[in-house]
């Protein structure tokens, strides 16, 4: 990071091109009092007006602007998620030029995130870019901090957000490919027939009958056969699934054991996350003793995710014993044997 100069809500680098300013201009100021040369003072004072200068344009730069970070619903751990960050600069005439934004993830910096090369007065300006959270579970992100290099690229002024948030990132999404062993589970037994209903999916094609709306004419089999043809749909089947996820783990807890039940982790909330999207499926979770009941909706699907988020393993001597609802299908997940 090089050196830093902290104020109350601002802070100063030195980029390399600033260090070698100051130290030519140490150096040419020792040689002005020793020889007491008439020119070495006048080219000292230029250098001086040059930092000085910097640092008032460079406040300038930075003063005045509003900034709003939007993060996205689903934070998954490992996976880069996309941030919107708005910038409005309040200032009445004056534009900011050459802004960079940081962020401070766990302490850790994240700098050169996007760039902004002019936002005018009373005007806002939109930027994207992508944050990457290395472990599932609550995490301290810094407010962003806007950085200038403006206008002579010997320093770096930038503010300093205080703010902190906790920003609950959920486990790991496996690709789909990695989940389907267990998904095609489910096609054993009722869940995989077919039903008559209401749904999106077409059941079959038939007569029209007196009573049969409009919008369900097959056109395409009304033509062929001259007489009017209705679409009939599938069911939406509610089907149960009971995903258990088992939080024991031996006495002696090593490394192995741990990236195991990472895994398992990772596993059933990608589980949860591909069934609950379908809309057609009633998705429970057990955790240990923890229960959440069957259900579906975003809204389910973050009470799952946040459980998963914030489970720790528990040593045990024994197998966690989970009762399986008769009516629901079940997965379970288990880091040892």
């Amino acid at each position: 990071m090089g050196l830093q100069l902290s104020f109350r809500n601002r802070f100063l680098r030195f980029t390399p091109e600033g260090v070698k300013f100051v130290l030519i201009s140490m150096a040419i100021g020792l040689a002005a009092v020793n020889t007491g040369n008439n020119l070495l003072y006048l080219i000292l004072g230029m250098l001086l007006s040059l930092i000085v200068a910097s640092g008032l344009l460079s406040e300038l730069g930075v003063k005045g602007l509003e900034v709003k970070r939007t993060l996205p619903p689903y934070i998954f751990a490992h996976t880069p998620c996309r941030v919107i960050l708005t910038i409005t600069n309040k200032k009445r005439y004056l534009p900011s030029f050459s802004l960079e934004v940081e962020e401070q993830l766990d302490g850790e910096i994240k700098g050169n995130l996007a760039y902004l090369f002019r936002v005018d007065p009373q005007k806002t300006q939109t930027q994207v870019y992508r944050l990457f959270f290395h472990h599932r579970g609550i995490n301290q992100l810094q407010g962003p901090q806007l950085l200038t290099r403006f206008p002579f690229g010997l320093f770096i002024k930038g503010t300093k957000n205080k703010k902190s948030s906790q920003i609950l990132v959920y486990p790991r999404l496996l690709p789909w490919k990695e989940v389907l062993p267990e998904v095609f589970l489910l096609g054993e037994g009722p869940f995989s027939s077919p039903q008559k209903g209401r749904g999106e999916d077409i059941f079959s094609i038939r007569e029209y009958l007196p009573g049969d709306t409009s919008r369900d004419i097959h056109w395409r089999s009304t033509a062929k056969l001259s007489h009017p043809m209705v679409k009939e749909y599938e069911k939406v089947g509610m089907k149960k699934i009971h995903i258990v996820l088992d939080t024991s783990l031996p006495e002696e807890i090593t490394t192995s054991d741990l990236d195991q039940f990472e895994q398992c982790v990772s596993k059933a909330a990608s589980l949860a996350y591909y069934l609950l999207k379908r809309q057609d499926f009633l998705v429970g979770l057990s955790l240990g003793d923890e229960f959440i009941p069957f259900h579906r909706g975003d809204r389910h699907l973050h009470r799952i995710l946040r459980a998963l988020a914030l489970v720790q393993p528990q040593p045990a001597g024994r197998k966690q014993q989970t009762p399986r609802p008769a009516d629901a299908f079940t997965i379970t997940f288990t880091a040892w044997r």
